[in-house]
């Protein structure tokens, strides 16, 4: 398995490698030239990388992909993925839907999830006609009746069920037991039934999303089993064919040591088998089978990229200090619910070539707490200040997972290599920002 080390020197290769001084040029743009144009700190995403992965996947699953605008709700990024062919989104609130529709993906590719739905974000979904809303509760689909009757169209349901099954070998369940995700599978023919009531409903399928960081093939292939069962129960129930099944996704992203990379290869022959098996039952005919996928799909083409500020020793340990950190990447900093705080990897993108410290270096963020660190031994080259740090792992989660408001640093920029170049998402942010919105007492 690949050290910490290993991976930041891959991922950097598939960014672009390193000039013979040891620079990291990414698509043969010096690091150092994107800092003097945009700023430190700033996310740098790699379009060719995402624009591929998605390909990737879908090539390997034969299925649609719904990309989980959550995972990095950047405009371009969400463009990027709107281009490719039967690639759609997956929104959780009213601002990823008007990302999404601004991005590009059509209406009809568009599925609605996530728990504790506002009127306004269930209105806004009916007005713009997408594919369907996923319903958790049985009382969120008397609401969405209501409100579709009130505007006078049909709406598309998914129905979000929480199976009796855990899906095991994962880093963070979300279904197989009690939450606020989804219905129970014993709730399953009322809501079908309940849906069918309305006229004004259309049911599309069913949805089950149940975990995400998994990487053991075996039990998510039998987790897909399940879901398809589930699915003909739906429709035995309903007395028709299904429209949609949504698997959910949470493929593994391998941001720790001692952790490999999805077997996407794998699930796929396993998953095509599947496949074969359940897509020409007669419940199923013209049934549209997607993937939602959002961290896998985008993660490892974002780097962050902050500057160190100060360096010191202190009883017999070098901290490299830098001008981001948690307020910025929350995540990279072990900070979003982490029990156990890891370390993502990182590089001294100034002087790749250069050999690593031997006792590691401790990289520190600007935050007044002892929370801000990046991780405290990190085998990285001997920092000087003016270096610029790269954080590799960093295209989802980031940016907007972060409390940007913390300690009131400016927001760090948002960067695309795209065709060679690199192109400017949003710019980053100045001291004065903070006020921006505020009233002052009279």
């Amino acid at each position: 398995m690949l050290t910490q080390t290993d991976k930041a020197q891959d991922l950097a290769e598939r960014f672009g490698g390193a000039t013979a001084d040891g620079e990291f040029t990414p698509q043969d743009v010096p690091i150092s030239q994107i800092a003097r144009e945009y700023g430190t700190p700033f996310y740098l995403y790699h379009g060719e990388m995402v624009s591929e992965r998605v390909r990737r996947v879908r090539e390997a699953l034969g299925t649609e992909v719904a990309y989980s605008v959550k995972a990095n709700p950047s405009l371009g990024v969400c463009q990027l993925i709107a281009r490719e062919h039967e690639a759609g989104a997956e929104v959780a609130s009213s601002g990823e839907l008007a990302v999404a529709l601004a991005a590009g993906f059509a209406p009809e590719e568009i599925v609605f999830a996530g728990p504790g739905k506002t009127e306004d974000e269930l209105r806004r979904s009916v007005k713009e006609g997408i594919f369907a809303v996923n319903v958790e509760s049985l009382g969120e689909i008397d609401r969405l009746a209501r409100i579709a009757d009130e505007e006078g169209r049909q709406m598309g349901v998914g129905l979000r069920v929480n199976p009796s099954a855990q899906l095991m070998g994962s880093g963070m369940r979300m279904g197989g037991t009690v939450g606020q995700f989804g219905m129970d599978q014993s709730e399953l023919e009322e809501a079908v039934r309940n849906t069918l009531t309305y006229p004004q409903l259309a049911l599309r399928g069913v949805h089950v999303y149940t975990a995400t960081q998994v990487f053991d093939v075996e039990p998510l292939l039998e987790h897909c089993r399940n879901i398809f069962e589930i699915a003909l129960e739906a429709a035995d129930y309903a007395g028709r064919p299904l429209e949609m099944i949504d698997f959910g996704g949470g493929f593994g992203v391998p941001y720790f040591e001692k952790v490999s990379e999805f077997d996407l290869d794998s699930f796929a022959e396993g998953f095509r088998g599947l496949l074969s098996t359940y897509r020409f039952d007669p419940r199923l005919e013209g049934c549209r089978f997607l993937f939602e996928l959002g961290r896998y799909l985008v993660a490892d083409a974002g780097l962050y990229v902050t500057r160190v500020v100060d360096v010191k020793r202190t009883r017999g340990k070098t901290f490299a200090v830098t001008d981001g950190g948690m307020n910025h990447h929350l995540t990279a900093t072990g900070n979003m619910g982490q029990v156990f705080r890891k370390a993502y990897p990182l590089l001294n993108l100034t002087r790749m070539s250069a050999l690593p410290e031997e006792e590691g270096v401790a990289v520190a963020g600007p935050c007044c707490t002892p929370l801000d660190m990046f991780g405290n031994n990190i085998p990285i080259a001997d920092p000087e200040v003016g270096d610029l740090i790269g954080v590799f792992y960093s295209g989802a989660y980031g940016y907007s997972a972060s409390n940007l408001g913390f300690l009131s640093h400016p927001k760090p920029a948002e960067i695309l290599l795209l065709d060679g170049g690199s192109r400017l998402l949003r710019a980053g942010g100045s001291p004065e920002d903070v006020l921006e919105g505020q009233k002052a007492l009279s």
